[in-house]
């Protein structure tokens, strides 16, 4: 095992617990948070760490930026720093831009070292590792109640490291679909078996977030992964249902979920509305949202330092008001440049397309999901270019490419 597997896989398994970082954060404290400041120095510590273990290797092995993450991360970047410039809260911004760049190096470093012999196995090994582990603890705290403030706080649903429910439900609709796609590409006994293993466990831990928002992601993906299979009138049903799950569910109120959040959640978008009206083109700057809140919020709005306003609650007026119709055109075009890159190798001979279609799958829940409940640039920073990496260099190489004979 080489350094670059080590810094790879620990970058990526502590980046699925970013929402940690709050104890970090200049937002005002709001909720129950596992990790106080010392934890989550550590945290950021080791993803810097093993971000820089990469670079290091990046830059011995003379490797540059692929075309396709060239324009994503050039576009995503780029816009965050004018956003970060221009906004009303440029420091915190500019620690935005820095963590995208972290980022960034391990997207590069992954695609350039994924098929070199043990580095893609390390990944998924401790990947599928923790993410059984966040799930059946999840399952463990919810059966027991503790620690009773989250609890209390979740309304009897399952959050586990997480501060709330839907931010455990983001975690696992990807890491459970990621799971699922391991689970069928595997060759090798223990990479099915830990795959099967999380992709179990997530969904019930999933199940019992009572998370509609996570649902209605995961349906999504469900209804991408049957199309992507060919089962088009399966697919199309499905879609079907969950167009009108999209219109019925967020406003039915359901078990162990507070009726008033069903009505402030759109007093809180209408805040966001707000934002994106009077920053048009480069936002409030990223994580500067919270700053302007008090001045625009709505009547019966959530009060200001509370969780309703921290951010939209939604994913494409998150983007809106912290980065602009600026921040929209780039996530837009870093989007194509994906997907176009994506068609190129997985219409390559010999491609095995399954673990690539099931991160996709993840991916377009976790946007789906995000309508509902998720920060922008955020999500952008610890989700969607990490992942965009691994679901590039599966469609390229496969499960392990170093390795094909023990797939």
């Amino acid at each position: 095992m080489n350094a670059r597997a080590i810094a790879l896989a620990a970058f990526f398994v502590a980046v699925q617990f970013y929402t940690s970082l709050a104890a970090l954060s200049p937002t005002p404290p709001v909720g129950y948070v596992f990790l106080q400041r010392g934890g989550a120095l550590v945290l950021i510590g080791s993803t810097i760490a093993a971000s820089l273990v990469a670079l290091v290797e990046l830059v011995r092995a003379r490797a540059g930026i692929p075309p396709a993450s060239r324009v994503l991360l050039g576009a995503w970047l780029g816009t965050a720093l004018i956003a970060a410039l221009l906004g009303v809260d440029p420091r915190s911004g500019l620690e935005v831009v820095g963590m995208l760049g972290v980022a960034a190096v391990f997207h590069v470093a992954l695609l350039r070292f994924y098929r070199e012999p043990g580095v893609a196995r390390t990944l998924f090994v401790a990947y599928l590792v923790t993410g059984i582990v966040a799930s059946l603890t999840a399952l463990a705290m919810l059966a027991s109640h503790r620690p009773t403030a989250l609890y209390a706080l979740n309304h009897a649903r399952a959050a586990g490291f997480f501060v709330t429910a839907n931010q455990l439900a983001a975690y696992l609709v990807l890491m459970g679909y990621t799971a699922f796609g391991i689970a069928l590409a595997a060759r090798a006994p223990l990479l099915r078996s830990l795959g099967w293993a999380a992709t179990i466990s997530g969904a019930l831990a999933l199940a019992v977030s009572f998370s509609r928002s996570g649902w209605i992601g995961a349906a999504a993906g469900a209804a991408f992964l049957l199309m992507a299979a060919g089962r088009r009138r399966v697919a199309l049903v499905a879609c079907a249902g969950l167009a009108l799950a999209l219109v019925v569910l967020p406003f039915v109120p359901i078990a162990r979920h507070d009726p008033a959040d069903t009505f402030n959640r759109l007093a809180t978008l209408s805040a966001g509305v707000r934002a994106a009206t009077l920053f048009p083109l480069t936002g409030t700057g990223p994580m500067a949202y919270w700053r302007v809140y008090p001045a625009l919020r709505p009547p019966g709005g959530a009060e200001p330092g509370s969780f309703g306003a921290l951010h939209p609650h939604d994913v494409f007026v998150s983007l809106a008001g912290e980065v602009g119709l600026l921040g929209l055109v780039a996530f837009a075009v870093g989007t194509a440049a994906f997907a176009r890159e994506l068609r190129r190798r997985l219409g390559a001979p010999g491609r095995d397309p399954l673990l690539a279609l099931a991160i996709c799958a993840g991916l377009l829940a976790s946007l789906v999901q995000g309508i509902f409940d998720t920060i922008g640039v955020v999500q952008m920073t610890f989700v969607w270019i990490p992942y965009a990496a691994l679901a590039l260099a599966a469609a390229g190489d496969g499960l392990l490419p170093a390795e094909p004979g023990v797939r």
